[in-house]
């Protein structure tokens, strides 16, 4: 579990993020520490992924067009509210698990790649009078993934985040409100020897959103922001100019209705632009969420998310650094939850992903089946 251990960095972030746990609540001393919604979960599932890569093979690295994997997974995650008054809330958020995954079909060896995720994050909330709320975030992710395997089974690589946002949202007059964000982000990933490209990926990242909602049960929100991104250790080929500097732009609208069932629906479109003209693109995206109860204490969950992606520009060279335009992803799952006894439920998933890999314009699909047990020891 090398992954939950600090590093000096990840020592002085640490630090710095009690530190601020404390200034925004000191009296939490005295006020009732509550632990809420812990659920362990343990799962497994069965994937198959497919994605045509022979025409950028070579005979050193070991890639097939099929791969077949199993999945074990086990995880923890929970809430700890350290401090909860009329208008001021602060609580702890943890999340984090290991999944092992057994993987067939390619030409060389077969690979048994592990990961290791851990989140935490911290937020306060501060009502301001009549006006609205304030809210402030704080938090680091680790990942770990040791024996990554090549396409098309595509894991990404290690790396830890940094990130921190403050928000403003006004109270609702005539059912409209107004929301802004400002965040900041950090991306570190870890250099193994055989791939020491992986510190192009290093980078840091500043964005701004707004955005307007109105409506009650159903409510339509308009939002656009603009986010400045800069990568420190990718040259851009540009003397004047000599590191990677991207700014992207977003815009979008999003409808949300919640009752006996709930269901969201948004489209969202970015431009990418940068002083390098490999990575800039435009994509558009469409995201569904539907969750409905069933009959016989059964309910089902649909997300779709579709992504279309072209690059600006055509380079003359295929590959890319590796994990970096998969986000712009196209997912979809189908999940049936049940309660099976006093504090546990069960759920199956069936899921689809349609995503780039480290070869540039190459994707790679993937096909799962999974089964889910969740635990609330508490009765959360």
């Amino acid at each position: 579990m090398r992954l939950l251990l600090p590093t000096p960095c990840r020592m002085r972030f640490g630090g710095a993020l009690t530190v601020a746990v404390v200034l925004a609540a000191p009296s939490t001393a005295t006020a009732q520490v509550k632990v809420r919604d812990l659920v362990v979960t343990l799962g497994g599932s069965v994937e198959g992924y497919a994605g045509n890569f022979s025409a950028v093979s070579n005979p050193l690295v070991d890639s097939t067009d099929h791969a077949v994997a199993t999945v074990g997974e086990l995880g923890l995650r929970g809430i700890v509210t350290l401090l909860e008054r009329s208008g001021r809330n602060l609580e702890l958020s943890f999340d984090g698990g290991m999944r092992q995954t057994a993987a067939f079909g390619f030409e060389f060896q077969d690979y048994a790649p592990r990961e290791w995720v851990g989140n935490l994050s911290a937020r306060f909330q501060q009502r301001l009078g009549t006006w609205g709320s304030l809210q402030l975030r704080g938090g680091v992710r680790e990942r770990a993934v040791r024996d990554r395997p090549p396409p098309p089974l595509f894991l990404q690589p290690s790396y830890g985040t940094r990130q921190g946002s403050v928000s403003l949202v006004t109270r609702s007059l005539d059912g409209v409100s107004l929301d802004g964000t400002f965040d900041l982000e950090s991306v570190n990933y870890e250099t193994p020897s055989l791939l020491p490209q992986l510190d192009l990926l290093d980078r840091r990242s500043s964005g701004v959103e707004l955005g307007l909602r109105w409506g009650y049960t159903s409510t339509v929100r308009f939002y656009g922001g603009v986010r400045w991104t800069d990568y420190t250790n990718q040259p851009s080929y540009d003397p004047a100019d000599p590191f990677r500097r991207d700014h992207t732009i977003h815009a979008g609208v999003e409808w949300t209705y919640a009752g006996a069932a709930f269901a969201q629906m948004g489209l969202d479109g970015t431009l990418n632009r940068s002083n390098g003209k490999r990575p800039e693109y435009d994509a558009l995206s469409f995201r569904l969420l539907i969750t409905t109860p069933l009959p016989g204490d059964f309910s089902a969950s649909l997300y779709a998310l579709l992504t279309g992606k072209s690059y600006i520009a055509e380079v003359t060279y295929a590959r890319l650094v590796p994990g970096e335009e998969a986000d712009n992803a196209s997912l979809a799952y189908l999940q049936l939850n049940r309660p099976i006894a006093t504090n546990l439920d069960g759920g199956i998933r069936f899921g689809w992903t349609r995503a780039e890999t480290d070869i540039g314009s190459a994707y790679y699909r993937r096909f799962g089946t999974s089964i889910q047990l969740n635990y609330r020891p508490m009765g959360g």
